[in-house]
């Protein structure tokens, strides 16, 4: 299903998926757009601690946070850690959905810029019980100002969806459409991932440089896997929110990591 965005797209799975009262398990710290699709329809917000290997599932003490109607993950670069999701950590969410009759809502944005190793299989491919709904874009491959993303559904919710888009609209721009259908035929957007991936790798190596060269009693950083941003930790005591502040004052944009936790 072709959609304005994948911020729309997460608005249909809420509104598909969920009712008033309904758990859902985000990632925490995890995607602010996420978050307020599933506020959205009442869900109740369990956030779920991240690791090296992604979201931490450890079941045993399910009864005391709920058993979840859906769980939000974004595998490929998890927001805004950067983490990629191992297989073993994929099967066994995998596992976990089926047994406990959860969906699962993949977002998969920035998964086609990886720089060291090669892509980990996507969850919606690995699913073999449909409990995955996939959702892609190009928004962040191309322009921001392109809203056009995908949602790759189970056969069995596949008319749900169709009923719930038609009381937002009725698709996305044509035009953008045909446009988009084009640089993809004609072989121009893998051209401009190959040459962006380069050029953002080079970004990412210059800015790890000079933060270990300037700034190496404040920052703590390293190069990134995937994605095109990077997480960088504090270390002394300034907080987030003042660094980030202190950054806007000198032209500099970046986001405190405690915008994106439910915990804080």
């Amino acid at each position: 299903m072709v959609v304005a965005g994948s911020q729309q797209a997460l608005h249909l799975c809420a509104q598909v998926l969920l009712e008033a009262g309904d758990v859902a398990w985000m990632e925490d710290p995890g995607y602010p757009g996420a978050r307020a699709a599933l506020m959205s329809v009442g869900a109740r917000l369990v956030p779920r601690l991240v690791d090296e290997e992604g979201l931490v599932i450890a079941t045993r003490k399910l009864s005391g946070i709920g058993r979840p109607r859906l769980v939000y993950v974004t595998p490929s670069h998890q927001c805004p850690l950067g983490v990629v999701m191992s297989v073993t950590r994929r099967l066994e969410l995998l596992d976990f959905a089926a047994r406990t009759k959860a969906w699962i809502v993949e977002d998969d944005y920035d998964s086609e810029y990886r720089y060291f190793t090669r892509p980990v299989a996507a969850l919606q491919s690995l699913d073999r019980r449909d409990r995955v709904i996939y959702v892609g874009t190009v928004s962040k491959t191309l322009i921001p100002a392109l809203r056009i993303g995908y949602l790759i559904l189970p056969e069995s919710l596949v008319e749900a969806f169709i009923r719930a888009r038609r009381t937002m609209d009725r698709q996305p721009a044509i035009t953008d459409q045909a446009v988009l259908a084009e640089v993809m035929s004609e072989g121009w957007l893998e051209k401009h991932i190959r040459q962006t991936r380069i050029r953002y790798l080079e970004r990412q190596r210059v800015l790890v440089n000079v933060i270990h060269s300037e700034m190496p009693d404040l920052l703590d950083a390293s190069a990134s896997d995937a994605g095109m941003y990077l997480v960088a930790y504090l270390k002394n005591r300034i907080t987030s929110a003042d660094a980030a502040r202190c950054a806007a004052a000198n032209g500099v944009d970046v986001v405190p990591l405690s915008a994106f936790s439910l915990r804080i």
